[in-house]
């Protein structure tokens, strides 16, 4: 059987671009190498009764384009919001905010009495700056070696930015150019609220704080948006799993076909054109077109193959800079965590909250240093949820299902050690670094899942642990990511598109480069006189009607 499409890899984006083809008329299969549909956006029992979003387990930058167009929430997604935000730090008392602006404001003139309104304009004029980025996210990058008509892109987003405030262009200029730490200084003045500024710009950053643009993956999670509110977060009802299971039923309805435990081992290259894919059992699939959810270096490098592709390209793809390296913690708790220094009405609030421990800027250095020299800093940043005080469904009744993000730390160790050596003993350390601000923790573990970069790149198929198949540096985002000659979802392999983070807008669950790189494959196919075509809700689709679901799906 030859399909239209083949998307190598069922992730969110992989599924994302499945159903778009799909909705446009074409045949089309999705091969994930797990058993279960979703990359690293899935929910699993992990310990008999508890289960919880394993790997990626939180919700901001999901497009609502994605979820208007797919129809998400027709297939079952629902979304929860957080309650609040508790800051703890090293030293000192934790900030827990509400959103109430008098309760919010006299935690911060404990600490500054300007630092409450300086964070409030801060986050405005990143709103206001952000939407000029954020109208991006949905557009195809130009190509550097375009003409005229490919710079024409640009000209929307000339003109907002024209359109701007002159300090508006400074604060992105500023941005762009300066410092988490040079940010943080100059807007605000406790050194608490500074602190708890450069610690948003840890988790989808691997960078100095010291480095220009290292504040950059700060800008880009404020500019998501939860329950219609930007720069909000929250849960998936059910888990992250429940976003990819109800993708997966989108696309089924347009007739999208789905095999798990079916890895790629190649992609099937004749005369510089994708034709196809083998198994790694040996099976071939043939296709028309193949759509690769893999991050750059794994569909590269492994899957086409230094042979298919010029020798330059090849060198830039295996000098991508990963880096986003985290440990994942998942714990079944038999309990309710209590926080040190709050109340009980505060720990109510607080277990429905956002968690985070923040280092000081001179831990936060010292773990940066360490993770590039191969090493474990004592002190890490850990971002945590207790998604079950909210969705029941995922911890038997009275317990709980808690997730730890912590960073930095580092795919490669020094010295010889290997994380399956040391993966535990590394868990028990940030247990204990965690059990100074909940201090009952450890006894109420009755189990727990630990995933080391090492688990995140065998268990996700994430090169280097990386969850975002790449930094965001200035250099490897827009029409640079992942290099010039793939940034617009077409590679130099024809018929060969990607859809994964590793392209434009990046990481996190958005869905947007799977939608960005759908909308190129149908414009290409419809360029091509391929299917007949007419025209619906900004989508290209096909007179067929769509099929049964599979099973499965």
């Amino acid at each position: 059987m030859t399909y239209d499409a083949i998307v190598v890899g069922g992730g969110h984006n992989g599924l994302t671009t499945a159903a778009y083809l799909g909705k446009a008329g074409l045949r089309v299969l999705v091969l994930e190498r797990r058993a279960i549909l979703g990359g690293a956006a899935v929910t699993e029992e992990f310990h008999p009764g508890y289960r919880n979003s394993i790997a990626s387990y939180t919700v901001s930058l999901l497009r609502p384009e994605v979820i208007a167009d797919l129809e998400l929430e027709r297939h079952g997604y629902e979304t929860i919001a957080h309650k609040g935000a508790l800051y703890m730090f090293s030293e000192g008392e934790p900030m827990l905010l509400t959103g109430d602006e008098t309760h919010d404001r006299m935690v911060y003139g404990r600490h500054s009495n300007r630092d409450y309104d300086a964070t409030v304009h801060f986050y405005k004029t990143v709103a206001r700056v952000g939407e000029v980025l954020r109208a991006q996210w949905l557009k195809e990058p130009p190509p550097l070696g375009g003409g005229a008509l490919d710079l024409t892109r640009l000209l929307p987003a000339g003109r907002a930015f024209r359109k701007l405030s002159a300090e508006d262009r400074h604060f992105l200029m500023q941005l762009f150019t300066s410092s988490a730490t040079s940010l943080a200084e100059r807007w605000f003045e406790s050194e608490r609220v500074r602190n708890e500024f450069l610690g948003h710009c840890v988790s989808s950053n691997f960078a100095s704080l010291e480095a220009p643009g290292s504040a950059v993956p700060l800008f880009q999670n404020a500019l998501g948006e939860f329950q219609g509110r930007r720069g909000s977060w929250g849960l998936a009802k059910g888990g992250m799993g429940a976003i990819t299971q109800a993708m997966a039923r989108s696309g089924a309805e347009y007739g999208v076909e789905f095999r798990c435990e079916a890895p790629v081992a190649r992609i099937l290259i004749d005369s510089g054109q994708s034709t196809g894919v083998r198994l790694e059992n040996g099976e071939e699939i043939r296709s028309r077109i193949v759509v690769a959810n893999t991050d750059p270096k794994r569909t590269f490098l492994k899957m086409v193959g230094r042979e298919h592709l010029p020798d330059q390209f090849a060198d830039d793809i295996a000098h991508l800079r990963y880096g986003h390296a985290s440990l994942r913690m998942n714990l079944a708790l038999a309990g309710a965590p209590e926080f040190a220094g709050l109340n009980a009405e505060e720990n109510m609030i607080a277990r429905a909250s956002a968690l985070y421990i923040y280092p000081s800027r001179a831990e936060i250095q010292a773990g940066y240093r360490a993770a590039c020299d191969g090493d474990i800093h004592e002190a890490p940043y850990v971002n945590m949820l207790i998604p079950s005080s909210q969705d029941h469904s995922l911890a038997p009744q009275g317990h709980h299902v808690m997730s730890l993000l912590c960073k930095y730390f580092p795919y490669r160790l020094a010295d010889g050690r290997n994380w399956k050596q040391i993966k535990e003993r590394v868990a028990d350390a940030v247990v204990r670094h965690v059990a100074r601000h909940i201090p009952n923790l450890p006894d109420l573990i009755v189990a727990r899942q630990v995933l080391s970069p090492l688990d995140l790149e065998e268990v996700f198929g994430l090169t280097e642990g990386d969850i975002f198949h790449g930094r965001h540096d200035l250099d490897q985002i827009f029409s640079l990511r992942p290099h010039p000659d793939a940034a617009q979802y077409r590679t130099p392999i024809g018929n060969l598109y990607l859809c994964g983070s590793g392209t434009h807008p990046g990481g996190g669950v958005s869905g947007a480069p799977g939608r960005n790189a759908a909308m190129r494959i149908i414009a290409d196919l419809g360029a091509q006189r391929a299917v007949g075509w007419k025209r619906f809700r900004g989508v290209t689709l096909s007179r067929r009607r769509a099929r049964s679901r599979p099973d499965g799906a």
